[in-house]
C-alpha cells in the first residue's frame, strides 16, 4: 500500500509541476528553465515564491486524490511500474501553447499524441488509465490557471491562489476511469454534452395553457420563468453556517429556499412542474446566479412520477434516462454522475401516484439518498397528498409555493402576452378587469388560472368568467370548439361529443388512481364509449387522433402514453362524469383521500341540488362516524361551498355552523394551513376582533386571513392591526409581501403598534413604504439571498437598524454603516469590503463573508462583540487581531484549513469550522471549547481531540 501511495503522489506532483512550469513559461521563449528558475526571475519576495510552491503542492494533492480513486482496483506493483512509465512519457512531450493548440487543448488528442510518439508497447490497463487521467488533469489545470502578462506574476499568483478552490471543483468534475466503468469513460463528456442539449431542447418551453396545441407559441422557459414565493422552513437567521430550522416564514423566493434536499409543496397549477423544468434547463446551461451559482455543473435528471403510477419505480440510475439517448449512453454514466455529487434529481408529482404507493416512493427516495448521499434532490407534491414533514427524516427541508402576489400577477400577465404576441390592448383590458373585479384577483393568484384568464381574454371582448367553474367551462369550450371554428377547421365531433369522451376517460383515470393511460387502453375506452353515442360514426383511431391533436386538453407526452394537459382538467371532467353517472356514493367513499378532494369539490359545481345535498350530507355523516378523519371531511364539505350553486338551505347552514364552531378560529399553524382549502369564504367566519382569543389562536387567525390574500382580507386584517400582542404583530408584518405593499401599509400597518416599534423587512420593495408606519422606531433588515444588493447605500434612508442581514455583490463600501448602532450585522457575497474601519460597534454579532481571502484582520483590534463570523483568510494573514476583540466568545470560520492559523486562534468558548478543503483540527486538541463540525465537510484529527473539546456534529 505504501508503494502505491508513493507512486500516485509522485505522479500527482509531477503533473502539477509540469502544468505550473508550462503556465509560467507561456510568455517566454525560455522553455527549458525549471519552475524554480522561472519563479526566481518573476518573483522577488520569498513569500511570493512560497505561495507558488503552496499552490503547486495543493494542485498536486488534488491530482493525487483523483488518481487514487481511478486506480484503486490495481495492485501496488501495477501502479508503481505504470505510473513511472506515464511520468517518463509526459516529461518528453511538448506542452507549449502552440502544441496544445494543435491538439485543440483536448486531453484525448494529447494522450493519443503521447502514445503515437512512443515505441509500441502494451503496458497494461493501469498505464492506459493513468495516462488518460493525467492528460485530463494537466489540460484542465493549464486551462483554468489565469493568463497574465510579463512582470505581473505576483498579482496573478494571488488570484491563482484564491482560485485554488475552483481548481478543486474542476478536477473533481472530470470523468474517471474506475471500478464503476472498467471499460473506460472516454465518451462521458461527449454524451453529457449531448444529454444536456436534449434537456434544453425538450424542457426549455413554457406551455401557454388556454391556447390549442397548434396555436400555442413557443416561448423559452428560461426567458419567461417567473420566480414565486414560498412559505415553510429556512435557515436560522444570524448564522449562515446553520442548517434549516422549523420556523415558518413567508415571502422568500423559491430559489433562495432550495437546499441540497428540498420538498416543494403546492396546489394544482401553482407552478411545481414549471419550477423543476426551469431548474433542469438552468443547470443544463450553467445559468444559475446569486446564491445558486454553486448549482452550476449539476446534471439534471427529471423524473415524472405520473409515468410510474402503475409501473415499478426505477431501480437502476440508468433508468433515469429513457428514449432516444438511452442507446448511446456510456455504461454506468448516471451512476458515476450521482456518485460524484453532480446529479440533480428532480422528482415531480408525489400526489400523482396512488396513496398506497406513496410509502414506496418515500422508501425509493431513501435508498436513492443512501446510495448517492451527495446528489441534490428536489421533490414536489400537492399539500393534500403529504404533510410538510413527509420527508423530514430523510433530511429534506419543506417549503410551500404561495399564491402570486399582485406584483407577480402583473409580471405574469406581461410575459404571457409577450409570448402570445398579443396586442397591448388585450393586456390593458385584462388589467382593468382585474383591478375592478375582486373575484378575478383571487383566480389570478394561481399561475394556471391566470394563464386561462389571459387566453380567454385574448379571444373575448366581453366580461371574463366570475368563478372557477365558469372559468374551466369557458376554457374547455374555447379549447374544444371555438378556436377551430374561428379558423374554419373541420370538426369530426361536436363539442358535447368531445366532452362526453373526455369525461369518460377522466373518470376512468380517477377511479384507477392514475394520471395517464397507455394509448392502446385509451383507444379501447373510446371504442367502447362511442357504442353508446348514436350520432358518432367516425373511426375510433381517427377520434383519438383528433382529440390528441386538436383538443388542447388531451396529449401524448411520451410515445404510447396519454394524459390530460393538466390534472385540473382531468379533475373537472371526472367530477362532471361522476354527477352525470350518479356516482355520489363513490365520491363519498373516497372523500377522505386527498387525491379525490378537487374532483369532489368540482363535482359539486356540476351536480343538481338533490345530488349536492346528498353528497354533502353523507360526507358530514362520515365525519361524525369517523373522528380520526373528521377534520379532513369537514374541511372538504366547507371547501365544496365554493363551487356549489344550489343546495338545501339546512345543509348550507350546517356547514356554516361547523366552520364557525369546529374549524375557526384556528388554534395552530397546522390548522391555519388546512383552512386555506376553504378559500375566501373563511373570511366571513373569522372573528371581527381578536380580544377573546389566546395569543396563539389570534396569530393563527391573522395568518388564516393572510392566506386568502384578497382585498377583503386587507379589510379583515385592518381590524386586527391594533392588537398589541407580539405574535399578532409579527404575523401582520409577515403578511405584508402577500398584498399590494403600499395599500397594506396604508390600511393595515399605518397605526399598528408593532412590537416595541420594530418592523422586520424581508424585501427592498418595502423600503419606500416604511415611512407610512407611524409607530415605527427601529427596523430589522433580513433580505433574502435572491435579492443581492450592489451597495449598502439603502441603509442611509432607513430608520435606526437593529439587525442587518443581506447578500451583496462586487466590491462593497462599508462606510454607509458608520452611523448605525446595531446588535448584529451579517454580510455575505461581496468580492471584497472597503473602508472596514467605518464599521460601527456591533453589540452582539458581526459576520463578514467575502470571496477574496482576508489579507488583514487589523480592523477588528479593540472592537467589542460576542460572536464573529469570517470567511477564508490568506495563509499569511495575521490572526492575532482576534485576541484583541473584547468579549469574543464564539467564532465561525468558513474555509479556514491551515493548521498554523488554527493554532493561533485565541481562547474561545465556541468554534464552528466549515469549508470545502480538509480541515486539520489537531492544533485544537488541548483546548477547552465546544467545537461545531459539519457532516458534509472533511476533518483531519478529530479522533485526537482532548476530552475538553466537545464536538457537536451538524447535518
Amino acid at each position: 500500500m505504501g508503494l502505491e501511495i508513493e507512486a500516485v503522489s509522485k505522479l500527482g506532483q509531477s503533473v502539477a509541476l509540469r502544468a505550473a512550469t508550462e503556465w509560467l513559461a507561456s510568455h517566454t521563449d525560455e522553455r527549458t528553465a525549471s519552475l524554480a528558475e522561472l519563479a526566481a526571475a518573476e518573483l522577488s519576495k520569498p513569500t511570493q515564491r512560497a505561495k507558488l510552491q503552496t499552490l503547486v503542492e495543493h494542485i498536486g494533492h488534488q491530482v493525487t486524490e483523483q488518481l487514487e480513486s481511478a486506480l484503486e482496483r490495481f495492485t501496488d506493483d501495477d501502479i508503481a511500474s505504470s505510473l513511472t512509465a506515464v511520468e517518463e512519457a509526459m516529461s518528453s512531450i511538448d506542452l507549449s501553447d502552440a502544441a496544445l493548440l494543435a491538439d485543440d487543448a483536448d486531453p484525448e488528442v494529447l494522450a493519443h499524441r503521447i502514445r503515437s510518439s512512443l515505441p509500441r508497447a502494451d503496458l497494461g490497463r493501469c498505464y492506459e488509465i493513468a495516462l488518460d487521467q493525467s492528460c485530463r488533469y494537466l489540460v484542465q489545470i493549464i486551462r483554468n490557471l489565469p493568463s497574465f502578462q510579463p512582470r505581473a506574476l505576483a498579482e496573478v499568483l494571488s488570484r491563482a491562489t484564491a482560485s485554488a478552490a475552483m481548481l478543486d471543483d474542476v478536477l473533481s468534475r472530470l470523468p474517471r476511469t474506475s471500478l464503476y466503468a472498467p471499460q473506460g469513460t472516454d465518451n462521458d463528456d461527449e454524451f453529457r454534452d449531448e444529454y444536456l442539449r436534449f434537456i434544453c431542447t425538450n424542457l426549455d418551453k413554457l406551455e401557454l395553457l388556454g391556447l390549442s396545441m397548434k396555436d400555442r407559441p413557443r416561448l423559452a422557459l428560461s426567458v419567461a420563468y417567473l420566480s414565486l414565493t414560498v412559505s415553510g422552513q429556512k435557515r436560522e437567521r444570524g448564522n449562515w453556517f446553520s442548517e434549516i430550522d422549523n420556523h415558518a416564514h413567508s415571502g422568500m423566493r423559491v430559489e433562495s429556499a432550495l437546499v441540497k434536499r428540498t420538498f416543494v409543496r403546492g396546489e394544482a397549477g401553482s407552478g411545481k412542474t414549471t419550477l423543476l423544468d426551469w431548474l433542469a434547463v438552468t443547470s443544463a446551461r450553467n445559468g444559475f446566479t446569486g446564491r445558486m451559482k454553486n448549482w452550476d455543473g449539476m446534471v439534471p435528471f427529471p423524473i415524472r412520477l405520473r409515468e410510474y403510477a402503475d409501473d415499478p419505480l426505477p431501480t437502476k440510475p440508468e433508468e433515469f434516462i429513457s428514449g432516444w439517448l438511452s442507446g448511446i449512453m456510456p455504461t454506468g454514466w448516471v451512476h458515476r454522475v450521482l456518485l460524484a455529487g453532480k446529479g440533480l434529481v428532480l422528482v415531480d408529482g408525489v400526489d400523482e401516484v396512488p396513496p398506497q404507493k406513496r410509502p414506496k416512493v418515500r422508501e425509493w427516495l431513501r435508498e436513492l439518498i443512501q446510495a448517492f448521499p451527495e446528489a441534490r434532490v428536489v421533490v414536489t407534491a400537492r399539500p393534500a397528498a403529504t404533510d410538510e414533514k413527509w420527508l423530514a427524516e430523510l433530511g429534506f427541508s419543506s417549503v410551500e409555493l404561495e399564491q402570486m402576489s399582485p406584483g407577480d400577477v402583473k409580471a405574469f400577465l406581461q410575459r404571457w402576452h409577450e409570448a402570445a404576441e398579443a396586442p397591448e390592448e388585450a393586456q390593458r383590458r385584462l388589467l382593468t378587469q382585474l383591478e375592478s373585479r375582486q373575484h378575478l384577483q383571487a383566480l389570478a393568484a394561481s399561475p394556471l388560472l391566470c394563464a386561462m384568464l389571459c387566453a380567454l381574454n385574448l379571444g373575448r371582448v366581453s366580461e371574463l368568467p366570475h368563478n372557477r367553474m365558469e372559468l374551466y367551462a369557458a376554457a374547455l369550450t374555447m379549447l374544444l370548439d371555438l378556436r377551430d371554428a374561428e379558423r374554419g377547421i373541420a370538426r369530426i365531433l361536436t363539442t358535447s361529443d368531445k366532452t362526453v369522451l373526455l369525461r369518460d376517460l377522466a373518470w376512468r383515470l380517477q377511479l384507477g388512481g392514475l394520471s395517464q393511460l397507455p394509448k392502446t387502453k385509451v383507444r379501447e375506452h373510446v371504442t367502447r364509449k362511442i357504442r353508446s353515442m348514436p350520432n358518432v360514426d367516425e373511426d375510433p383511431e381517427a377520434i383519438l387522433t383528433h382529440l390528441l391533436e386538436r383538443s388542447g386538453v388531451l396529449r401524448e407526452p411520451i410515445p404510447g402514453k396519454v394524459d390530460f394537459v393538466h390534472r385540473t382538467f382531468q379533475e373537472y371532467l371526472a367530477g362532471a362524469e361522476a354527477m352525470q353517472d350518479g356516482q355520489v356514493e363513490t365520491l363519498v367513499a373516497h372523500a377522505h383521500l386527498d387525491s379525490w378532494t378537487q374532483t369532489i369539490v368540482l363535482a359539486c359545481g356540476h351536480g343538481q341540488r338533490t345530488q349536492v345535498t346528498e353528497l354533502l350530507t353523507d360526507v358530514l355523516a362520515r365525519a361524525d362516524r369517523e373522528p380520526r378523519k373528521a377534520r379532513r371531511l369537514r374541511l372538504l364539505a366547507a371547501a365544496c361551498l365554493e363551487t356549489v350553486s344550489d343546495v338545501d338551505a339546512d345543509v348550507c347552514d350546517q356547514i356554516d355552523t361547523i366552520i364557525r364552531e369546529r374549524l375557526v378560529p384556528p388554534r395552530s399553524d397546522k390548522e391555519t394551513m388546512s383552512l386555506a382549502t376553504i378559500g375566501h369564504r373563511v373570511l366571513r367566519h373569522l372573528p371581527a376582533s381578536l380580544e377573546e382569543l389566546t395569543e396563539a389562536s389570534a396569530a393563527a387567525t391573522v395568518r388564516s386571513a393572510a392566506l386568502v390574500a384578497s382585498p377583503e382580507a386587507i379589510t379583515k386584517l385592518a381590524g386586527y392591526a391594533r392588537d398589541p400582542r407580539p405574535n399578532v404583530q409579527e404575523a401582520l408584518m409577515k403578511a405584508w409581501l402577500s398584498f399590494d405593499v403600499q395599500r397594506y401599509a396604508e390600511e393595515v400597518l399605518a397605526d399598528a403598534p408593532l412590537v416595541n416599534g420594530l418592523a422586520t423587512v424581508e424585501s427592498p420593495r418595502l423600503f419606500p413604504h416604511l415611512c407610512l408606519l407611524r409607530h415605527l422606531t427601529h427596523v430589522d433588515v433580513w433580505l433574502s439571498l435572491d435579492e443581492p444588493q450592489m451597495s449598502l447605500s439603502f441603509v442611509e434612508d432607513l430608520p435606526p437598524l437593529l439587525y442587518l442581514y443581506t447578500h451583496l455583490q462586487g466590491a462593497i463600501d462599508l462606510s454607509p454603516l458608520a452611523g448605525t448602532r446595531t446588535l448584529m450585522i451579517i454580510l455575505g457575497g461581496a468580492q471584497r469590503y472597503t473602508n472596514k474601519e467605518s464599521l460601527p460597534e456591533v453589540r452582539s454579532s458581526l459576520g463578514l463573508y467575502q470571496r477574496e481571502p482576508w489579507q488583514s484582520l487589523d480592523f477588528l483590534r479593540g472592537r467589542s462583540m460576542r460572536t464573529l463570523q469570517l470567511s477564508k483568510v490568506d495563509p499569511d494573514c495575521d490572526v492575532s487581531a482576534l485576541a484583541e476583540v473584547i468579549g469574543l466568545r464564539s467564532l465561525y470560520c468558513r474555509g479556514w484549513s491551515d493548521p498554523k492559523i488554527m493554532s493561533a486562534l485565541p481562547v474561545l468558548e465556541f468554534l464552528a469550522l466549515t469549508g470545502r478543503e480538509p480541515i486539520d483540527v489537531r492544533p485544537l486538541r488541548d483546548r477547552s471549547l465546544k467545537l461545531q463540525l459539519y457532516k458534509r465537510c472533511t476533518y483531519v484529527g478529530v479522533e485526537e481531540l482532548g476530552p475538553d473539546v466537545k464536538v457537536e456534529w451538524r447535518g
